[in-house]
């Protein structure tokens, strides 16, 4: 195994599908996993997203509800350094695969269980389904379908990818804490954190109602109100679709190209500071839908590129794989394929300039490393090192400098900053292009310090290069080239700090045809195909959908950071520089897919034509007042299905006897599931299959999310917090998503004003009293006088 994480041996026994995503990110970068798996694999072992999901892994068939194949597991156990399941708690316990006597039983250990609520949440024992988490939180209208009214399944599997994230950042968090405490430890992660972690930026209450977004639908055309900002998916004359972003001064050259440039105003300083008047509302809201159909879209895209407005095409999933930008970095790879000869995939996500990452190996076939179970179980026991010291977070003593704007790069700093990670902003005079938009840049930015430096004089220069000799970890976004004219380039810190983990997340790589481009969420998950994940087969792309590459990417780098962190443990200290793009982001979180032989896109998962699942047996099915989701692929799900719905027999027809013949059949089940829910109300059907436990759940046709920011257990488990003393006044937001048992995360405080900790960041880094004022005296280096009270902001949507 070769990559940053070779050194690590993980037994992945999960049979919920995050299992795989989490255990491929760490397979793809090197780690040593071993799939464990009941005989046959499970229910969705046969199904195309195998070949993404599981690829780089070995497999073995054991049963983990066996005593015999369970003592094999336990074997492996002892070797592993990381274990990752799906265990409910009652079971854990009875096989003594709880945190508890894992931790007695291999100290060394670090567990992440993967769970549908958490058990401090008021839904903990409710069934564990991706879609039945979705339709209980509200998650299926948050963003509306574009072509029906009413709930949508999710077609891009965006909490399943998010809850894969968050055990991965955990997981890896436990680890460097294992270094200091001298233990492994029991991680967590939920598709209740995973939905919360993709809602940060749409969802928090502030006293006056400050917001850049509209309540209701977050992917309607006005949901920005009269913010001067314009993104979204218009058709071209052509029928076909791209998405813009006018974000970084882009606004009035978008309304130029469209032929709006004599209404609307041109603003000095920050286009979204000044609301649209009434006209200019009528132009970026309503009239610019026809206006986009008087071109083709490649025109369209060629005249924003040369007027640097950010424009992509909205692509099927995997055609992304053909594109320029993908060829030019080598991120599609070929692998070895038994159904289609061969496959086209993208690439591991994060480049490591001094690590080699292998290409992955194609997916095993269940059992595929059977015969070499008995070798794995030899391996040596894995010991836990000599403690070092107590820390009470585990990312404790690491500091991150940021030099980034924006949404992605700082959302990955608050995930490590919440983690214990000291995450020091720093800003130009003129502040980050995204402060207008206040729960935005509070949910990227809550819980930092900052300082403000003018990096174009030698003084702010040094400033910032004494900064950097002090950090572990430096990251940025600036488009390539500017960080070497800024002279905080890699080579340039490197030479003051050989141990500087340095992190560059530009939107598509430092190098290629459309590296220079400008990149904003949700453009690049439009192009790698997330709109028509959601729009159903033969439909054209939904307008939005939950889950986008500015999460994605807060998402990967601050995985990335682990990995690098990791690395530089075994490797004595050094660092480098690491690179992993918002490209790269959607890329994974779109692995499901890929090319055939020919190049031709093809689906590991499909959203049906109505948009209400991938299955009919996971699915939401009109009732005579609403919606109730099912998720009954497994053979015990199946057979408690067929007793709540009056057909008991149905699992002994050969046509439904195994999850591949349930999928042969799919359109049989569906008519027959949709006959029994057509004469019911949704509260009836959901208690004739609560009560056979057949897992499902009424959809939720509200912003729960909205409501949970005022309840008392999202409160008192960390999930929202509560601040008084922000720059906006009284908020309420989503906090924590990351739990672990021994040295868990911590939620505290909201956005740093502008400059804020500049005058103590500038002591602690060597800089006297009269230094520090002649700096402040010539805005070299900015405080506000006072760091009290409201700033003044009117931002309404």
């Amino acid at each position: 195994m070769t990559g940053p994480l070779k050194h690590l041996i993980v037994i992945e026994a999960a049979t919920v599908m995050p299992g795989g995503m989490a255990a491929m990110l760490l397979a793809d970068h090197g780690a040593d996993v071993i799939k464990v798996e009941p005989r046959g694999g499970a229910f969705y072992a046969h199904d195309l997203t195998r070949k993404g999901w599981d690829r780089g892994k070995r497999s073995v068939e054991l049963d983990i509800f066996d005593d015999a194949d369970r003592e094999q597991i336990r074997a492996l156990l002892k070797t592993a350094d990381i274990f990752i399941h799906s265990l409910e708690e009652a079971e854990a316990e009875r096989f003594g695969l709880d945190a508890a006597s894992l931790e007695r039983d291999f100290p060394a250990l670090v567990t992440c269980a993967l769970t549908a609520y958490g058990k401090d949440a008021p839904f903990y024992g409710r069934p564990y389904g991706e879609s039945l988490a979705a339709a209980r939180l509200g998650t299926m209208v948050d963003k509306g379908s574009s072509h029906r009214p009413g709930p949508m399944y999710l077609g891009h599997p965006a909490l399943h990818y998010g809850q894969a994230f968050l055990a991965v950042i955990s997981s890896l968090s436990a680890v460097r804490a294992r270094r200091m405490i001298g233990a492994g430890q029991q991680v967590e992660a939920s598709l209740l954190d995973a939905m919360f972690a993709q809602s940060c930026m749409n969802h928090w209450w502030q006293e006056d109602g400050l917001s850049y977004i509209k309540k209701g639908d977050s992917g309607a055309l006005d949901r920005f109100g009269k913010v001067r900002l314009v993104t979204g998916m218009f058709e071209c004359a052509d029928n076909l679709f791209l998405q813009i972003h006018t974000g970084s001064g882009g606004f009035k050259p978008a309304m130029d190209i469209l032929g709006f440039g004599d209404r609307v105003r041109k603003i000095d300083g920050p286009e979204m500071a000044v609301p649209l008047d009434d006209d200019e509302y009528q132009c970026a809201r309503v009239e610019i839908i026809e206006a986009f159909r008087a071109k083709p879209r490649d025109e369209w895209i060629r005249l924003f590129i040369e007027a640097d407005v950010a424009a992509l095409p909205v692509l099927e999933p995997a055609e992304i794989l053909l594109d320029e930008q993908v060829e030019f970095v080598g991120l599609r790879i070929a692998l070895d394929d038994p159904d289609f000869g061969t496959i086209h995939q993208a690439g591991p996500a994060v480049i490591f300039s001094d690590t080699e990452v292998a290409k992955p190996k194609p997916a095993p076939l269940v059992g595929a490393d059977n015969a070499d179970l008995p070798a794995l179980m030899a391996r040596p026991v894995r010991k836990a090192p000599a403690a070092v010291k107590s820390i009470g977070r585990p990312l404790e003593g690491l500091r991150v400098v940021d030099f980034s704007s924006f949404f992605a790069v700082g959302y990955g700093g608050r995930i490590l900053n919440d983690l214990g990670a000291d995450v020091i902003k720093v800003e130009t005079p003129g502040g980050d292009q995204m402060r207008p938009l206040p729960d935005v840049f509070d949910a990227a930015q809550r819980g930092k310090r900052d300082i403000v430096l003018n990096l174009k004089t030698p003084e702010g220069l040094e400033a910032a290069r004494r900064l950097v000799a002090t950090a572990d970890v430096l990251t940025h976004n600036l488009r390539p080239g500017k960080a070497d004219k800024l002279g905080i380039g890699y080579e340039a810190m490197k030479a003051i700090n050989p141990k500087l983990i340095y992190t560059y997340l530009p939107g598509y790589g430092s190098r290629g045809p459309k590296s220079l481009n400008k990149s904003f969420a949700p453009l690049v998950s439009g192009w790698t195909g997330l709109l028509y994940e959601g729009g159903g087969e033969g439909n054209t792309p939904n307008r939005s959908v939950f889950g986008n590459e500015d999460y994605n990417n807060g998402f990967l780098g601050a995985a990335a950071i682990l990995m690098a962190l990791e690395n530089r443990a075994e490797k004595g200290g050094v660092g480098e520089y690491i690179e992993c793009p918002q490209l790269h982001s959607s890329l994974w979180t779109t692995s499901e897919h890929f090319l055939d032989a020919d190049m031709k896109p093809v689906y590991g998962l499909r959203l049906d034509r109505e948009q209400q699942g991938f299955n009919a047996l996971d699915r939401i099915y009109r009732a005579t007042d609403g919606w109730v989701c099912i998720c009954c692929r497994s053979d015990d799900r199946f057979a408690r299905l067929a007793a709540a719905v009056g057909r008991p027999e149905l699992p002994a027809d050969p046509r439904f006897a195994t999850a591949k013949a349930r999928s042969d059949n799919d359109v049989a089940l569906r008519d027959m599931l949709t006959a029994f829910f057509t004469d019911k109300s949704k509260e009836d059907a959901f208690a004739l299959l609560d009560a056979a436990r057949a897992p499902a759940e009424i959809v939720c046709e509200t912003a729960w999310i909205d409501d949970a920011l005022w309840e008392e257990w999202a409160l008192k488990s960390g999930r929202v917090i509560d601040e008084r003393q922000s720059m906006y006044g009284h908020v309420r937001e989503i906090a924590l998503f990351n739990w672990l048992g021994k040295t868990p995360g911590l939620a505290k405080g909201s956005a740093p004003r502008l400059g804020e900790h500049s005058v103590s960041i500038l002591t602690e880094i060597g800089y006297g009293e009269a230094e520090i004022a002649d700096m402040l005296a010539r805005k070299i280096a900015i405080q506000p006088e006072d760091v009290t009270g409201r700033i003044a902001h009117r931002l309404k949507a």
